[in-house]
C-alpha cells in the first residue's frame, strides 16, 4: 500500500497528507477534548493520533487497530510520551474514555458490522463522555472514493450520507449534534453521540 512506503521513506509528508490534505482538521481539532483519555478506533498507522497528541499534551489517547501491520509501523513511526497503540478489536478494549473517535472508519467496514461497533461504545464511555464519528459524505464524496479506490488499492468501500448513519448511530447512542463540512476536495460530515439516558 502507497501509505506504507510512503510512511517509511518521509513519516511527516504522511502526516501532511493525512491531516492537511484528505482531513479536515482544524474542523475536526475543534470537536475533540483538550485533555482525559481518547480512544481512537481503526487508527491505522497512527498518523491522526501523532498530530492529536502532538496538540493536546494533556490528553491520553490510545489508538486501536485490526491490522497487526499497522499498529507495527505506528509504534515505530508516531510514538509519542502521550500516545499507546495497540493491536484489538473494539469488543476486546477495557477502561473508560471521555471521547471515542472514529475518523474515517465507516465508510472502509461493511455495513453488517457497524451494530457490533456501535454497541461497544456505552461501556467505554464515561459519564460525560461522547462518540465521535467523521467521515466522508457521499454527496460530493467521488473524489475520496477514487483516492480509496485507486491510490490506497482499497477495493471496498462504502460511502453514506450523514442522515444515514446518524440513523444507524441512534439506535445504539443518543445523536447530540450533526453536519456537514466542506472542505476541498470533499464534504465530510460530524456526528457525535452520548450514552442513552437510562
Amino acid at each position: 500500500m502507497i501509505q506504507y512506503a510512503l510512511l517509511k521513506h518521509s513519516p511527516w509528508l504522511l502526516r501532511w497528507y493525512r491531516t492537511c490534505i484528505t482531513l479536515d482538521w482544524d474542523h475536526l481539532k475543534s470537536h475533540l477534548p483538550t485533555q482525559g483519555k481518547l480512544l481512537d478506533v481503526g487508527c491505522g498507522v497512527g498518523s491522526i493520533d501523532y498530530k492529536i497528541a502532538h496538540c493536546h499534551p494533556a490528553l491520553e489517547i490510545l489508538g486501536i487497530d485490526v491490522d497487526a501491520r499497522s499498529i507495527v509501523l505506528a509504534q515505530s513511526y508516531h510514538a509519542l510520551s502521550n500516545v499507546e497503540f495497540a493491536h484489538l478489536d473494539l469488543q476486546s478494549v477495557q477502561g473508560q474514555f471521555d471521547c471515542i473517535l472514529f475518523v474515517d472508519v465507516f465508510h472502509h467496514v461493511s455495513p453488517q458490522t457497524y451494530d457490533a461497533l456501535l454497541e461497544a461504545c456505552p461501556r467505554l464511555l464515561t459519564n460525560h463522555g461522547y462518540v465521535l464519528i467523521k467521515d466522508i459524505e457521499r454527496r460530493g464524496g467521488q473524489i475520496s472514493w477514487l483516492m480509496d479506490r485507486y491510490v490506497s488499492c482499497i477495493k471496498e468501500v462504502y460511502l453514506y450520507n450523514c442522515a444515514e448513519l446518524v440513523m444507524e448511530v441512534s439506535r445504539h447512542l443518543r445523536v447530540i449534534h450533526s453536519e456537514i463540512h466542506f472542505r476541498f476536495p470533499f464534504p465530510h460530515y460530524y456526528i457525535k453521540a452520548d450514552r442513552m439516558s437510562e
